[in-house]
């Protein structure tokens, strides 16, 4: 150890937990380690670096925080699997055989979404799109625990976020500190509705598509929460609600 070189809790003592901030992790091999902001405690690679002197890594085998930069670092390891396949499907008394793929997208060794397209070439291209919208987006697929309880508006009403079943989707829930639940649901059916032509009646495709949305509507009603589904299908979502 260095003459000025400290460990995590030696930090914790000498400037305060308070002043010692844990602000994000990075993996390094197959492993995930944290990188902490400490007030009062500089390193001087930030300084000759042009970055913040104030970041520590807490990395195992060190005898004490190792002086942290972001130059030449991923500070998300973002990776991309993909799978072709091909399914059968029995109609019209015939077999049919289509092909498919499906493509994962982790970060930082976890997944954080998933898609379908049935080419190597557009899931690459689609995947590096998806990646780059993650990367500035209000919602941290990283560490998407994070946003559970988050505060937003949907369709302009006041609601929360909750996780979905399965990675980058997300569930809505109402928040009644508006208005009562009764209101809001109904507001969500007017902003969700399509408004139709006066002296004009729907063809039987437009009834049947109608009869759908009010019957996955009135489930949702029931339950009380909105499987929405894909959180970058968010143009009904303002992120930033205080």
């Amino acid at each position: 150890m260095s003459e000025n070189q400290i460990t995590l809790e030696e930090a914790k003592k000498k400037f305060g937990e308070d002043n010692v901030r844990e602000i994000f992790q990075i993996q390094i091999r197959n492993e995930i380690h944290n990188v902490y902001s400490i007030d009062g405690y500089e390193h001087q690679l930030g300084k000759d670096n042009g970055c913040p002197d104030q970041w520590w890594l807490d990395y195992p085998g060190q005898q004490g925080l190792v002086p942290y930069i972001d130059k030449g670092v991923h500070r998300v390891c973002w990776g991309v699997e993909y799978q072709q396949f091909n399914s059968t499907k029995f109609k019209w008394d015939e077999y049919r055989i289509s092909k498919g793929g499906i493509c994962t997208i982790t970060a930082n060794g976890k997944e954080v979404y998933k898609f379908h397209h049935r080419e190597l070439s557009g899931a690459l291209a689609t995947a590096q799109v998806k990646i780059e919208t993650m990367s500035e987006h209000p919602f941290d697929f990283v560490n998407p625990q994070k946003e559970i309880g988050r505060k937003i508006w949907y369709y302009g009403l006041p609601a929360k976020i909750l996780l979905g079943y399965d990675a980058g989707e997300i569930r809505i829930e109402p928040d009644y500190n508006y208005i009562d639940s009764e209101e809001w649901w109904d507001l969500l059916h007017q902003r969700q509705s399509n408004i139709q032509p006066k002296n004009k009646e729907m063809n039987d495709f437009q009834k049947q598509m109608e009869e759908m949305s009010n019957d996955s509507f009135q489930e949702s009603k029931d339950y009380g929460i909105i499987n929405h589904g894909d959180v970058l299908y968010d143009k009904m979502i303002d992120w930033f609600r205080d």
